[in-house]
């Protein structure tokens, strides 16, 4: 994929993006223009990109879109049976607006896993509950790589794409423009990093609980809550007045903690996948 690939399809991602007011490619996809880790799919006419697609063969999954001018043309449909021929066993609809659900009705795809989005806001300031004894909370400093991506990967040994975040992947999320070491909150206890919750900010207004995770070993001592607490206050201190976050519908241990934290679904992103692949 080109550089000049690259730009076609940033372009092509903020057309979408401003049409369906939800952006076609999850941050995981965005970072990954131009990778040779994942496989591209570019039509062009002329000098446009009018559809895309990505296959992370790592993840299992693919993302796609079509420029909102050129859509009913049958381009999605090329797009998901070239990644379905490529190995994808499902393709994400964020969103899933009614033209995602029509073309995966149309190709035989089901529904098979659901990210939720949830929104709170933070005016007046959410309620805070008490640090327990041998807790400290502190922010991040590039010494504690190792062992923020250690508990990292215990805290979501079952998921497939948050527990495969690497060094990498950490590097490139500190070359990001909303990169914010304070924003990445540690727990810690006698043995070390117990937990974190990596909070991003959007814009002036909004912010995001981007990443919570907890290590088994410090599960039911209510660090969940507490790292979730403490998230909220420092995007409240930098001056955001609503947060957001995304949450696998099946975690509904999580689900149920954000709703008792005042957050409430606005919408959903779903995994579409031939019956045969839910079934593995």
């Amino acid at each position: 994929m080109s550089e000049t690939d690259r730009d076609l399809v940033v372009a092509l991602v903020d057309a979408v993006t401003a049409a369906d007011g939800v952006r076609p490619l999850n941050d995981d996809a965005m970072l990954a223009l131009g990778r040779d880790a994942v496989r591209h799919w570019v039509l062009r006419d002329g000098g446009e990109a009018v559809g895309y697609a990505q296959y992370a063969p790592a993840f299992g999954t693919a993302q796609l879109c079509v420029h909102p001018g050129r859509r009913r043309r049958g381009l999605g449909r090329t797009l998901l049976a070239e990644v379905l021929a490529a190995g994808a066993s499902g393709v994400w609809a964020f969103g899933d607006l009614p033209a995602a659900r029509g073309l995966a009705a149309a190709s035989g795809l089901r529904p098979t896993r659901g990210l939720l989005i949830m929104e709170r806001p933070l005016v007046p300031a959410p309620a805070a509950h008490a640090v327990p004894a041998g807790v400290t909370l502190r922010p991040f400093t590039d010494a504690d790589a190792p062992a923020f991506l250690a508990v990292n990967a215990a805290a979501f040994a079952h998921h497939p794409e948050q527990g495969a975040f690497s060094a990498a992947d950490l590097a490139a999320r500190q070359a990001e423009p909303w990169w914010d070491p304070a924003g990445l909150i540690l727990a810690e206890d006698a043995d070390g990093v117990v937990g974190f919750h990596w909070t991003k900010r959007h814009d002036a207004d909004t912010g995001e609980v981007y990443v919570i995770g907890v290590h088994p070993r410090g599960q039911g001592r209510g660090l969940g809550r507490l790292l979730l607490d403490a998230g909220l206050a420092h995007l409240r201190t930098a001056g955001c007045r609503r947060v957001l976050l995304y949450v696998d519908s099946a975690e509904t241990i999580a689900v149920e903690m954000y709703a008792s934290g005042g957050f409430h679904v606005v919408h959903r992103d779903v995994l579409y996948a031939a019956p045969d692949e839910e079934r593995r």
